[in-house]
């Protein structure tokens, strides 16, 4: 078994084509060009046809042995695309280790797991093809790891970005490869073959209108209400679940617990929010140098009495979107916004 990252798949590919490829993780855009890649260098060696098919309760398995057994007939190169369930049951991985039984060097298994892991490893009908598999690893890169990863896809597409670039758009985009991979294609359109400093990153994403729950925490920290509104407005047109923003505002508030913690307790809640320890504290959580500034924006603006009561106020939030599945949600976020100015 050989395990790659999705972006080193294609110089492996250049190599030759293994007898099988297994790609797991759930990062559509990862996924969807693993695919690709595979497909077409398997094309170019005549695979010219292809059978996908999902594995569940209502599979066809019959069908699949068929047409897996009479393609070999007619000496017909040929791919099968499996793509598997989180978890497979025990019927399911038998059918499964009959069907890659029929290995041969005409024949080219992809699978896509979802979830793969050591209990997966040790299953019957993946010790059987282990030996010849390449496994590609497609999970969203982390916060650690996305700068690489972006890295590494600029330099393919002839980008020059600073690193103060590269660490605005890790911000905007973490979790949302599709959207990054957009914004990326517009700034080659535009600055190629030039350096693109932050200021032409912002610009270009500010008219992509490609608006993120990012830039929405980032217009509350710097105060600025009415952008915050703005971007609230977009995101729920574009149906994103508001779970997803509370989520977020919840790891900034700690984080703002966490910068302006003091060893004695706090006596005043007017009292305002420290700042005396601010550059020790970013250095320890390794907060990025274009995301301090908010941070000190916020911190100079507010006290801890407010502090304490945004993070009441967001976990009332959490507890009507869980609890009383409230409609009125998306307003009540723009209630909540107007507190940070």
């Amino acid at each position: 078994m050989q395990r790659i990252f999705s972006e080193g798949l294609n110089a492996q590919l250049e190599k030759g084509l293994a007898p099988c490829y297994l790609l797991s993780g759930q990062d559509l855009l990862l996924v969807n060009e693993s695919k690709d890649a595979i497909v077409k260098h398997a094309r170019q060696q005549q695979f010219d046809d292809k059978i996908e098919a999902a594995l569940n309760n209502e599979t066809k398995w019959d069908d699949l042995f068929e047409q897996v057994q009479s393609n070999g007939l007619f000496s017909q190169r040929q791919i099968v695309m499996l793509n598997l369930p989180d978890a497979l049951t025990t019927p399911q991985q038998k059918q499964l280790a009959a069907l890659l039984a029929f290995s041969h060097t005409d024949l080219l298994f992809i699978l896509h797991a979802p979830k793969f892991n050591k209990q997966t490893e040790k299953q019957a009908w993946f010790s059987q093809i282990e030996a010849d598999t390449t496994v590609v690893n497609c999970q969203t890169p982390d916060i650690s790891k996305l700068p690489m990863w972006l890295n590494h896809r600029a330099k393919s597409m002839q980008l020059q970005l600073e690193p103060e670039t590269i660490q605005f758009l890790c911000y905007s985009y973490e979790g949302n490869l599709l959207a990054l991979k957009q914004v990326l294609a517009i700034l080659q359109l535009q600055y190629a073959d030039k350096p693109i400093g932050l200021n032409r990153a912002k610009e270009v994403v500010e008219q992509s209108a490609q608006f993120t729950p990012f830039q929405w925490v980032d217009a509350l920290l710097g105060g600025k209400t009415a952008r915050a509104v703005r971007i609230l407005n977009h995101l729920q047109n574009e149906e994103v679940q508001p779970v997803v923003l509370l989520r977020i505002m919840q790891k900034e508030l700690h984080i703002l617990l966490e910068i302006t913690h003091q060893p004695d307790r706090v006596t005043l809640s007017e009292q305002p929010l420290a700042t005396g320890n601010l550059r020790t504290e970013f250095d320890r959580l390794k907060i990025w140098q274009n995301r301090r500034t908010l941070y000190q924006q916020f911190v100079q603006r507010h006290t801890y009495r407010k502090l304490y009561q945004l993070i009441q106020d967001l976990a009332e939030l959490e507890r009507q979107v869980k609890h009383d599945f409230s409609d009125t949600v998306w307003l009540d976020l723009v209630r909540f916004s107007s507190q940070f100015s």
